[in-house]
């Protein structure tokens, strides 16, 4: 019997990551994956070969994308997942004694990132906790353009369940990632009517970078600490940047 779950799932040319993604979704009732318009690849197909239900709408930013999906799901619960992402083996088994839990309308579940084909230690990257599944009728998804939150009203609780998250598998993900947040978080600023000064330019990166480096032990994680807290510092700075350029512009 398959549990009360919607899986959601965004995809734009992930293909070859659903093909190993949706088998291990066979015991949820249903998955519902919005494409992206703009996908090159045949995500779709590969999609609705699983049994997904496969819908297509043009990104607008991730928040907006992923209320879109929301309001699609159909069952009481709804897990939220990236085609990047992995459960354990024991996740079925997990889930449905965290869906029939009396009182309780949404779950963190332990997240453990990948960096460059390997798990990372430490760098912040280890035991995040991320709510990830959650009553469809609690729920609703913020309008973030990127790194999108879900609020859940009622009582949130951890999970002993860890999502192994494949990200950056190569250093070409690594700089279209880059240049896909960093515009992406800028365009936020703004929306939140921020703006950036000369000091966020010249200071943020460098404390991004000891943070993750230093603070969260990233130096442990060898070359690729280094390399993780780089490219983060270069996000901060190319956000940071990138919203003093459009504030100057935008002057008379």
């Amino acid at each position: 019997m398959r549990l009360p779950i919607s899986v959601l799932l965004l995809a734009r040319d992930e293909a070859p990551r659903l093909e190993a993604l949706l088998p291990s979704l066979a015991f949820t009732a249903e998955v519902v994956v919005v494409v992206d318009a703009a996908t090159r690849d045949d995500t779709a197909a590969v999609a609705e070969r699983y049994g997904a239900r496969v819908l297509t709408r043009a990104l607008d930013g991730f928040g907006p994308q992923r209320r879109f999906a929301l309001e699609q799901c159909r069952e009481a619960w709804v897990l939220w997942l990236d085609a990047d992402e992995r459960l354990p083996a024991d996740a079925p088994a997990q889930l449905a004694s965290a869906i029939a839990t009396d009182g309780v309308t949404g779950w963190r579940l332990r997240r453990r990132g990948w960096f460059l084909g390997r798990p990372m230690r430490f760098s912040g990257w280890r035991n995040e906790r991320v709510l990830r599944l959650f009553r469809r009728d609690r729920a609703r998804f913020d309008d973030a353009p990127v790194h999108e939150q879900v609020h859940v009203s009622g009582d949130v609780r951890d999970l002993d369940v860890t999502l192994e998250h494949l990200s950056y598998e190569s250093w070409d993900d690594c700089v279209r990632k880059l240049a896909l947040y960093s515009a992406a978080n800028a365009t936020r600023l703004e929306r939140e009517g921020r703006g950036a000064s000369v000091l966020d330019v010249v200071a943020r990166p460098p404390l991004r970078f000891l943070r993750m480096y230093v603070l969260q032990l990233g130096l442990l994680d060898g070359t690729r600490g280094a390399l993780l807290a780089g490219l983060a510092a270069t996000q901060v700075f190319l956000k940071y940047a990138g919203r003093w350029a459009a504030a100057r512009r935008a002057r008379p």
